[in-house]
């Protein structure tokens, strides 16, 4: 059921590095904007792992569609993945966010420059941009001031939940961006139809294998113990993040 944390000592380092490394960026401010966007469950759990990474901070969170009249002097905005071809809403807000506050930090995301409008605001921003997984990192290493970090979702205290389950889980996404491959009758797209963070992590945790194409859900399964077998999707996110923060977990990609 519940792995000990201790088998697996590179996530434990890349976590505590990456702890350091997003805490530091933000080191010595006042108080800290956390801005957040729309999305499913996942991003929920995004912004849920955020705050506990800032709860040593003065943090006032804010929507991106309700940001505050007056100017601050640093913002972090969430991660996702709202930088890319599926999802890119993120690029038309962050002109308005860099002249509202002295410095701004992009919490780990994922990039896809093919993108115009990504490519044309990573290229323009002065930012500090953290990619989530390798695959993002090396498209913009050279177009920002860049760097790397683990999703905050693996910020999020996770040990309630876990709990010993029965069964699998089918939680492919039902979305433009899935890939198009058939899905089981018993599937259950999770993070779209339960919509509370506790009772969707509490849904996870009663199965023993799950399975998706959903980054978060890939996450918060890993997190709580489960068997986990991934899918691909549009672009390169989840086997990216498997790669780079879930190597050493019960996780491999789907055959």
């Amino acid at each position: 059921m519940e792995r000990n944390q201790e088998q697996y000592p590179y996530f434990r380092r890349e976590l505590e590095r990456s702890r350091k490394k997003l805490l530091g960026e933000l080191a010595g401010a006042d108080s800290v904007a956390f801005i957040t966007g729309s999305g499913n469950t996942g991003d929920k759990l995004i912004f849920a792992g955020t705050r506990a990474l800032l709860s040593g901070m003065k943090v006032r969170e804010f929507r991106r569609d309700r940001l505050p009249k007056s100017a601050g002097a640093v913002a972090a905005i969430t991660g996702s993945g709202g930088w890319c071809r599926s999802y890119h809403s993120w690029p038309a807000y962050l002109p308005e966010i860099e002249a509202r506050f002295d410095k701004v930090v992009v919490l780990p995301s994922s990039f896809d420059l093919s993108e115009p409008s990504v490519f044309r605001a990573l290229r323009k921003t002065r930012a500090k941009v953290y990619a989530r997984e390798r695959v993002s990192y090396a498209q913009i290493r050279d177009w920002c001031d860049a760097d790397l970090a683990f999703d905050c979702a693996f910020f999020f205290p996770f040990s309630p939940y876990r709990t010993r389950g029965k069964g699998t889980l089918h939680a492919y996404r039902t979305d433009h961006d899935a890939l198009g491959h058939a899905v089981p009758e018993s599937n259950v797209d999770v993070s779209a139809v339960i919509r509370d963070l506790d009772e969707w992590l509490r849904y996870i945790a009663r199965f023993e294998r799950v399975k998706t194409d959903r980054a978060h859900v890939m996450i918060a399964a890993a997190m709580l113990g489960k068997q986990v077998e991934y899918r691909a999707t549009s672009y390169h996110k989840v086997p990216a993040i498997a790669e780079y923060s879930l190597r050493e977990f019960p996780v491999r990609r789907e055959v």
